[in-house]
């Protein structure tokens, strides 16, 4: 089972990821921070926006987990807005 851990952290080594870490103990996983890709908003499109390069990790992954850490009660602007 091939599984992605999608960090929406700024922090690829924070709290998100230590979090993922303890909840994925055990098992082999890909992690997959946002911070390290060139993402722009829904509906616009630019020649180097990275999207498609995140989607085709998404499709590979048997299962996907999400990480983001809270901001005024809700996911990070990255995960909210791009994916």
């Amino acid at each position: 089972m091939k599984i992605l851990f999608i960090n929406g952290s700024p922090n690829k080594k924070g709290n998100t990821a230590a979090l993922a870490s303890a909840l994925l103990e055990g098992k082999e996983y890909e992690p997959l921070n946002l911070v390290d890709y060139k993402l722009y908003s829904y509906g616009q499109e630019f020649s180097d926006d990275q999207f498609g390069e995140i989607l085709d990790k998404m499709k590979a992954a048997d299962t996907i987990v999400i990480g983001s850490p809270v901001y005024w009660h809700s996911m990070c602007g990255v995960l909210r807005h791009d994916l």
